[in-house]
């Protein structure tokens, strides 16, 4: 029964989305982790025929798992969509994550890839590590700080022309829990990246995350993430927003 109360489904029932971030979130899945295997996954999608052909998928997938006191935790999302039969997206993402526990803290070791059409980016590679801290901790609550450091490889497909950009990155985040009321809590993830040659090229990532339990095995949330890179290497928005609700439920 611990197995099977440790498998969760994701029902996404409404998501506004622009499949263009490029920093992925792997804390929510952190939360749920015990001695065995926890999964967390969705899949939605729009088929649309006559005046209008549209056909829209979206899968995102969480595993994790502890193994005494280190903490392996993987992340994949796909998103496509045609519109007229002109692909509009065809992205994936995954990150691999590894932390090793000491006390309240830990450090961490992670290596992420992907693809992201709307922003030309053919694909995006990231290999590093850090120390996270644990600044406050209660039977209800956290408030976590992060420092880490990492290598990037990006290439873009842009007018024809293929670039190629490779960076060291310093990356900072806070990660945050608060139970505001006995069955509503609320999350809260922030990362920041600096490129190590020059501060003004910055990546921001910052996802509030609502949680609201009906019993216990349902769970509404309310999300919003928002993306903003200070210095785009190709001509695109500087800023990226999803927002998304819907009901979790566990067996």
């Amino acid at each position: 029964m611990k197995f099977m109360r440790s498998i969760n489904s994701l029902i996404i029932l409404f998501c506004i989305s622009i499949n263009a971030q490029t920093i992925l979130n792997s804390e929510r899945v952190l939360s749920k982790i015990d001695s065995v295997i926890v999964v967390g996954a969705s899949i939605d999608g729009d088929f649309s025929y006559g005046n209008l052909n549209l056909i829209q998928t979206n899968f995102n997938g969480q595993i994790g798992k502890k193994i005494n006191n280190s903490v392996l935790r993987g992340v994949f999302n796909y998103a496509y969509t045609s519109e007229n039969k002109e692909v509009l997206s065809n992205d994936w993402s995954g990150q691999l994550r590894l932390n090793r526990i000491f006390n309240s803290n830990s450090i961490f070791f992670f290596l992420q890839g992907q693809n992201v059409k709307s922003l030309n980016l053919k694909s995006r590679y990231l290999l590093g590590g850090g120390y996270r801290m644990n600044l406050y901790k209660n039977s209800s609550d956290y408030f976590d700080f992060s420092l880490g450091i990492f290598s990037e490889n990006e290439v873009y497909n842009y007018n024809d022309i293929s670039l190629s950009v490779s960076n060291i990155r310093y990356s900072i985040s806070f990660l945050s829990s608060i139970k505001v009321f006995k069955k509503l809590n609320f999350n809260n993830t922030l990362y920041c990246q600096i490129n190590t040659k020059s501060f003004s090229d910055f990546r921001l990532y910052f996802e509030p995350r609502f949680n609201y339990s009906l019993n216990d095995k349902f769970e509404l949330f309310f999300t919003v993430r928002s993306k903003y890179h200070s210095t785009p290497y190709i001509e695109i928005k500087s800023s990226d927003y999803q927002s998304s609700f819907g009901i979790e439920f566990s067996l």
